[in-house]
């Protein structure tokens, strides 16, 4: 009679000499594993928001079983947490390299226009991430936020204002913090909305959206909301 797999038996398949949950160690990259895991919960995030989709469903997309959900990430709440994490690092990244880049008395505004808008085309889920469980006094993630943003792309963007009404470039009576919150909010409000109200205001995310925002929200602020001259002729 055949003795059973041990330990020590070469015969005995790896899956059983792991843990429970436990990744491979030969036939898969940990690293590897957990992008995939976070760019399938990023897909289904946009497809269906994050009531639609299950942790198996999620699982099944990345090619792993469940269980690496729990063990790269400790459950549902974690994986969320991961998701806003290596949006936000991608979203500071970019800030930094483009305004490290920026010539002296560069339009600084609009730079910081096109990032954000384009960070939030890139993660149309984050708005509707942080309204479900950031906003809400309960929100599981609530607390990971206020961290984060502490020292997050926000700070960033900030600071760039407060440089730039130093240097002129911005008007002098401007409040950046103030500033800050239009600006995030005329990027990312829009994501909110137009998945509920688009139908009957004629708007729809498709792929020149983006575009149109951006220049939309460049010219409400360049030259203001007033119409003129030339237009009330």
């Amino acid at each position: 009679m055949a003795n059973p797999p041990s330990a020590v038996d070469p015969s005995a398949d790896d899956s059983d000499r792991r843990g429970p949950g436990r990744p491979a160690r030969d036939d898969e990259d940990s690293s590897d594993v957990r992008n995939r895991l976070l760019d399938a919960a990023t897909e289904f995030a946009i497809e269906r928001g994050f009531d639609g989709t299950g942790i198996r469903e999620i699982a099944d997309r990345a090619g792993v079983s469940s269980g690496m959900i729990q063990y790269y990430f400790g459950g549902r709440r974690g994986l969320h947490e991961a998701m806003f994490d290596r949006a936000f690092d991608r979203l500071r990244s970019q800030l930094s390299a483009t305004l490290d880049a920026l010539p002296p008395g560069a339009d600084t505004i609009e730079t910081l226009i096109r990032v954000h808008a384009a960070a939030i085309a890139a993660d149309p889920w984050i708005p509707k991430l942080v309204a479900r469980e950031v906003l809400a006094d309960q929100g599981s993630l609530r607390e990971h936020f206020k961290e984060r943003v502490g020292d997050g792309p926000l700070m960033l963007m900030r600071r760039a204002i407060e440089e730039a009404i130093e240097r002129g470039v911005l008007r002098k009576d401007l409040d950046p913090t103030l500033c800050l919150m239009t600006l995030g909010s005329l990027s990312a409000f829009p994501y909110l909305m137009v998945p509920i109200l688009g139908d009957r205001l004629g708007l729809e995310l498709d792929e020149g959206f983006e575009e149109r925002l951006v220049e939309h929200n460049l010219a409400l602020i360049a030259r203001g909301l007033r119409a003129r001259e030339e237009d009330l002729e």
